[in-house]
Parts: structure tokens; sequence; C-alpha cells
């Protein structure tokens, strides 16, 4: 008897308005126009993904001055960090241990330290470099009630970037690595739940580049 296989079609179609999710062949997470939600195929189930969008003169400047950016994704993970000298659980302590002197506002440097990996479709050294300067700098965005219109196409699942995490916290700290022959013997990170965000970048010839943190992708 030939071997029988079951194919079931499952139409991206958004269950809260109905409308058709827009899918083009990397992406994870499906955009629907209409309601501004996000989806992802989970088994056979459309799970809506909530994406913080940052503020931004796109958004939130007064309607005669605001102007189109590109919205590029990424994945943001609270985490804390084990070493030879213990676990590293707070923003100050992290910040300790990258050597940065970037300021913290009270109350700031005893949350969890996050972890950036980006979301979106670029060569490997770019997304390195992305997550390394946004998890070192910390920045402490404001969320906008506004919805862009489009943001780049999400690439990268939530267990996709996880696997990422350990790459992007260890190359904010070469110089610890450097100084301590051991520091990678008990180095691990480990992660709490990610959430997206879609951060504004200006255009610039081709190049995307955020002005409030001198980032260029």
């Amino acid at each position: 008897m030939a071997d029988r296989h079951d194919l079931r079609v499952i139409p991206l179609r958004c269950p809260a308005c109905g409308a058709t999710l827009e899918a083009g062949g990397e992406d994870v997470i499906y955009p629907c126009k209409p309601c501004g939600s996000y989806r992802e195929l989970v088994g056979e189930e459309l799970v809506q993904r909530e994406i913080v969008h940052v503020a931004g003169p796109d958004l939130d400047a007064p309607p005669a001055a605001r102007r189109e950016m590109p919205r590029l994704p990424f994945w943001v993970f609270p985490f804390r960090a084990v070493t030879v000298g213990g676990e590293v659980a707070t923003l100050r302590e992290y910040l300790a241990l990258a050597g940065s002197v970037s300021p913290l506002s009270p109350g700031r440097g005893e949350k969890s330290p996050l972890v950036f990996v980006p979301a979106f479709a670029a060569k490997s050294a770019s997304l390195l470099r992305a997550g390394r300067l946004l998890t070192l700098r910390s920045p402490a965005f404001g969320r906008s009630a506004g919805v862009p219109s489009r943001i780049a196409p999400i690439v990268f699942r939530e267990a996709d970037a996880r696997a990422l995490t350990e790459a992007v916290v260890l190359a904010t700290v070469a110089t610890e690595r450097r100084v301590n022959q051991r520091f990678l013997d008990s180095f691990a990170v480990r992660c709490g739940a990610g959430r997206l965000l879609s951060i504004p970048f200006d255009d610039r010839e081709g190049r995307l580049h955020q002005p409030d943190l001198d980032l260029e992708i």
C-alpha cells in the first residue's frame, strides 16, 4: 500500500479581522495591515505576537513634521550572565563587567540587563554589531501609541534569536575575555521571555542610521 500523506493548507488570514496577512519568502511573523497586528504560525494556529513600537519622529512628531522612516525589528530579552566571578543579574553589574560607563537614571541600575538581537535579514557581521551596540548602550526607549505602516520583514523566531543571545553578550565583554583566561570556562547567558521592538532608522543613501544611538546598519 502506498504511503498516504495528509496535507493541510492553512490560509494566512488574520483571525481578528479576516484580512490576508502579508508573507514573503523568509518571513516567520506576518503583519496584518488593516488591524496592525502580527501573527506567527505555531503548529496550525496563528498566534498573535505583540510588537512594541519605539517612539520616533515617524509616529510621534506633530502631523506636519512626521516623516517616513524605515523600521527594523529586534528581539529583546532580559538576561543574567554566569561568570567565574559569580552571577551578573542587574544592569549595573553587567555594565561594570562590560567596562561601560553609560550613565543610568535612578533605579535603572537594579533592573535586569537586556540583550538585543536583530530579527531582520542582514549579513552576520552587521547583525552581531547591531546587537552588540544596542546591548552595550542599554537604551531606555519610549513607547509610541502609533502604529507604523510597515516594518522590515521578521525572519527570526524567538527561539532562533535566543540561540544568538550568548554570542551577542560575549561580544560586549571582549576586554574581560582577554584579561581572564578562565572567563569562558563557566560563562553562560540565561534569558527570560523575549519581546519584539520596532526601531525607526533614517535612510542615508542606502545605509540605515539610528540618530539617537549613532548606529548604522
